[in-house]
């Protein structure tokens, strides 16, 4: 069975993981405890040499990051409107799947990082990278907004990878104190996403296995 190996305060892992449990692809998840260095054991870095998370073991098909894991899980799985097989189609939701892995996670990912990272490690957060994800934020949302002003989802109107990618990056805002309240459209298909199956299968909220 493919095993996906990942943490879940991991925006990348739960990316994945949202794609998998969409396709509804049989899995088993394996967490790996980034606090006590599991990423850096050999048994792990058998699986990625790379010490990163997520990373997956398909019957001994060994792949690591993110986008080109949600890629082989839609080839795997076959075209569906959630990752059709026409290339115009593609292309329009590839493009939102890299907007929001190259643009708004890392941004988020600072802000993450320094709010909430440094302090559970004892470390001090540094004020420019928190500006600086915030300033790349204001720029980008509302490009988000404006789209979603005009279709149901990135896309088009159905659900695709560019949502389950997007919806994965934007996930911490609120761990983050990040107000997305001045987006209404942004909160609402957040809101509509979160209450489908396929992201309840996964959690009913970005950290909420850590009260486990």
């Amino acid at each position: 069975m493919l095993k996906l190996y990942g943490h879940f305060l991991s925006s990348p892992t739960n990316k994945v993981r949202f794609c998998l449990s969409r396709l509804g692809l049989p899995h088993e998840y394996v967490h790996v405890d980034l606090q006590k260095g599991e990423q850096m054991m050999d048994e792990y870095l058998e699986i990625n040499p790379h010490g990163r998370v997520p990373a997956i073991d398909d019957d001994g098909y060994k792949l690591s990051q993110s986008d080109a894991i949600c890629t082989y899980l839609c080839a795997i799985s076959g075209p569906s409107s959630f990752y059709p097989a026409e290339a115009q189609a593609q292309g329009l939701i590839n493009q939102w799947r890299d907007f929001a892995s190259q643009q708004v996670l890392p941004s988020l990912g600072r802000i993450f990082y320094n709010r909430v990272v440094a302090p559970m490690l004892g470390q001090e957060a540094n004020a420019d990278f928190i500006k600086s994800g915030e300033d790349m934020l204001a720029r980008d949302l509302p490009y988000i907004e404006s789209q979603l002003a005009q279709t149901k989802y990135l896309a088009g109107e159905n659900l695709t990878l560019a949502d389950t990618t997007m919806m994965a990056a934007l996930e911490p805002a609120e761990m983050c104190q990040v107000d997305l309240a001045k987006f209404p459209k942004i909160t609402a298909w957040r809101a509509g996403i979160a209450k489908k199956d396929f992201y309840q299968k996964v959690h009913t909220h970005f950290g909420a296995e850590m009260a486990g």
